[in-house]
């Protein structure tokens, strides 16, 4: 992430000091509440929990498979969430006790939910900003607005909510090299400063190991227990449930994403249609209709500009998959560039040793704006984002290079 869409000074805050600073609240699609549906479907009020992280303790609650529960979307664990989980099995939701979780409300409904069955996310943000820079606040927000936006970047926690590494995997398997994207996601030398890690990254004993990770650490602990078992790394990813291992090569999607869009707000602007752009139609929570796809030629490009400017369309950018076709003109060319730098070529996304973890790709609108905005006198910031938009690039925007965690 490295460019901006605003050029205004950046304002002081505080992101994130404690967990209820951060507020989200899904917007689900319609929710079909049937009285003699198959599945339950919950309301979960969390706090400070990682997605898959609950939803493992959840199946040992309820003593299923973590494969029987799904969700509409991921959340930040550095947060307190509100978000809809369907379990396929029978039980009293009013018997779950786990610690930071409080069921709101339980239904049974005709079919299980699925990731993406969201309309948006309801954000309320504490900046903690001082009292002189709030009066700051309103000019950012009408700057943005005037520049089309925020860039649609993916956030921090897209690469880890702890540990920023997850892409570092992703590439590595797409690279062919299994065993050291298992070491990766174990021990990271950049980041890593843990006794535990290290020792496990000098002596490869996965017994000792298993008795000094501690046992919040189930991912790390499961490559452990399959290297005790099979004397080897590799193929130890395929322990871990399918949505967890495709997030490793999301997350390099992800970062390969962050820098296109960086490149061409640099050298492009970030809503202008160039030729060879692919635009989509938006809704009013910048959600796009990728059915609905727009290229931009030298003919046309003077008539969509209009509609850009109103906010009904969006250039796009590719996440990068086997199936993808870059973009045309200057763009492409920025797409081109970054893949040779990087040693990447789009079939390497259709891995050999985890196919269950190949991505076709998909492309992503590149900027957005919040929607039904509000800023209270104490800073205090409540908004709405469309599915996948990231409300810690919004702040970022704000905050640039003060952002404080």
């Amino acid at each position: 992430m490295e460019s901006y869409a605003t050029v205004t000074e950046p304002l002081r805050g505080i992101f994130k000091q404690v967990p209820e600073d951060f507020l989200v609240q899904e917007i689900p699609k319609d929710l079909r509440r049937l009285e003699n549906g198959k599945y339950i479907i919950i309301r979960a009020k969390l706090r400070e929990w990682d997605t898959n992280r609950f939803i493992i303790f959840l199946a040992r609650e309820l003593h299923i498979s973590h494969k029987r529960i799904t969700y509409c979307g991921t959340k930040d664990k550095h947060a307190v969430t509100t978000q809809y989980f369907s379990i396929n099995h029978d039980f009293d939701p009013s018997t779950i006790s786990i610690a930071d979780c409080e069921i709101t409300d339980w239904f049974r409904s005709d079919r299980m939910l699925a990731l993406g069955d969201l309309t948006g996310n309801r954000f309320t943000v504490n900046l903690h900003m001082p009292q002189e820079d709030l009066g700051f606040l309103g000019e950012v927000v009408d700057e943005l607005h005037a520049s089309g936006g925020f860039p649609n970047y993916f956030g921090l926690q897209r690469f880890g909510s702890v540990r920023t590494n997850t892409h570092k995997v992703g590439k590595l398997l797409l690279e062919g090299k299994d065993e050291e994207a298992a070491m990766e996601y174990i021990y990271d030398p950049e980041i890593d400063s843990e006794y535990y890690r290290k020792e496990f990254a000098s002596t490869q004993d996965a017994r000792a190991a298993l008795k000094a990770f501690p046992m919040h650490l189930n991912f790390e602990r499961t490559i452990l227990g399959y290297m005790l078992e099979h004397g080897t790394l590799k193929g130890s990813l395929a322990a871990f449930p399918k949505n967890l291992g495709m997030m490793f090569v999301h997350a390099y999607q992800s970062y390969l994403f962050n820098r296109i869009v960086s490149m061409r707000i640099r050298y492009l602007g970030m809503n202008s249609g160039n030729d060879g752009d692919i635009l989509y139609p938006v809704d009013g929570l910048f959600n796009s209709d990728s059915a609905r796809e727009i290229g931009v030629n030298s003919m046309n490009r003077g008539i969509l500009e209009a509609s850009l400017k109103q906010n009904r369309l969006r250039p796009s950018a590719p996440l990068i998959g086997f199936d993808t076709v870059l973009t045309g003109g200057p763009q492409g060319e920025f797409e081109k560039d970054l893949l040779e730098e990087e040693g990447i070529k789009p079939s390497m996304f259709r891995l050999r040793s985890y196919p269950e973890f190949s991505s076709s790709g998909e492309r992503r609108i590149v900027s957005c704006i919040p929607s039904n905005l509000t800023i209270k006198n104490d800073g205090v910031m409540e908004f709405s984002l469309g599915r996948g938009i990231y409300a810690t690039s919004f702040i970022r925007e704000i905050l640039k290079n003060n952002m404080t965690w």
